[in-house]
């Protein structure tokens, strides 16, 4: 595997909660913390900072909102959008006294119980966040567009995330299948999926949804990582030390992509094991080994043309070719580049024309 990522670029992930809810920042900072080592410390700083701009902003909110809700004491949203921006504020009794007002008004407004699940998280009484969640699915079961809302699968995303932290994996597997029904292009659910497919043993259905994540969101720092941790548990050191590398690039701050790049040792090893396997005739694993070097050490000029000689011997002229041109960017005086260039172009060239020719008599 090259230092050329073959994916494509896909829209952007979603934000992990709902965009206008009051805790959206805050909620994303203790999930990273009551799940443990899913996010990195330079991402909880960052959002730290942007927790406490947010807090201070809802607090101006909430007296405008509770001007409104005095006006208008039976208004069940105003009572929603108040017990948010007092949430926001770290204000979580008043919060919640809001929040109740407005169920005891309609009893199946679903933003109420999700904030009062949000609530129940920041606090950390998982178990009634869970209930929360559990009500706001069968609040939304009935609905026209159920397979639509928003909250609906917000909801299963966290029920997912809970059952997730208790280790439930096949019920937090259930939950995330079920959020993605709603949306299918939540790279975070397809990364916690992965989490749950891991924790029950089916490694490959991991590094399936690892690999759907990564296609929505090619940044995905952590699915990289975990991509890496899989393929490692599979011996697949082109693919891991790959994925741990983009892990490293994405998230440079990062130890755990670090550390675990250098498990793998230094590159000029991988280097001298792929020259040893090329001149005893074994071309595949020559292979294998320079991708590994080349994961470890990218930039380097000499390592990139042994991947180009070692595809030359094997055949591979059109890839070698590639690699070849990759090589040169990093050295483009290089004389011995320039002359594998020159003498394999001609007939790669050569060889693209009579495929064509092939292809159109069938």
């Amino acid at each position: 595997m090259t230092d050329v990522d073959p994916r494509v670029d896909a829209p952007a992930a979603r934000k992990p909660f709902k965009l206008d809810t009051w805790l959206n920042l805050a909620l994303i900072v203790l999930l990273l913390a009551v799940l443990g080592g899913i996010g990195y410390f330079a991402y909880s700083v960052y959002l730290d900072k942007q927790q406490q701009y947010s807090s201070s902003a809802a607090g101006r909110i909430a007296v405008a909102l509770s001007d409104q809700v005095r006006k208008s004491p039976n208004d069940a949203v105003l009572r929603v959008r108040l017990g948010e921006a007092l949430g926001a504020s770290g204000r979580y009794p008043e919060a919640i006294d809001q929040l109740n007002a407005a169920l005891k008004i309609n009893p199946k407004h679903s933003g109420a119980l999700f904030d009062l699940g949000t609530i129940a998280m920041m606090t950390k009484d998982l178990p009634a966040a869970a209930s929360y969640y559990s009500k706001v699915i069968d609040v939304t079961d009935a609905a026209q567009y159920s397979n639509m809302d928003p909250l609906r699968e917000q909801a299963f995303y966290n029920l997912g995330l809970l059952a997730l932290n208790d280790h439930k994996y096949p019920q937090a597997a259930g939950y995330f299948k079920a959020s993605l029904q709603i949306r299918k292009d939540a790279s975070d659910t397809y990364y916690q999926l992965a989490q749950a497919l891991k924790g029950m043993g089916d490694p490959e259905g991991a590094i399936q949804n690892l690999e759907i994540a990564i296609q929505f969101d090619p940044s995905y720092a952590d699915a990289h990582y975990l991509l890496g941790q899989l393929y490692k548990a599979k011996n697949d050191d082109v693919n891991a030390s790959y994925e741990f590398y983009k892990a490293a690039s994405l998230a440079p701050t990062a130890a755990e992509p670090k550390a675990a790049l250098a498990t793998f040792g230094p590159a000029a090893s991988w280097v001298t094991k792929a020259q040893t396997a090329q001149a005893a005739g074994n071309l595949s694993l020559a292979l294998n080994d320079v991708l590994v070097a080349r994961n470890l050490d990218p930039k380097n000029a000499a390592t990139a043309k042994l991947h180009g000689d070692i595809l030359a011997a094997r055949g591979d002229l059109k890839d070698a070719l590639d690699v070849y041109r990759q090589a040169l960017v990093l050295d483009p005086k290089n004389a011995a580049i320039q002359a594998e260039i020159a003498q394999i172009a001609p007939q790669v060239k050569a060889a693209t024309p009579k495929a064509t020719k092939a292809s159109k008599k069938k």
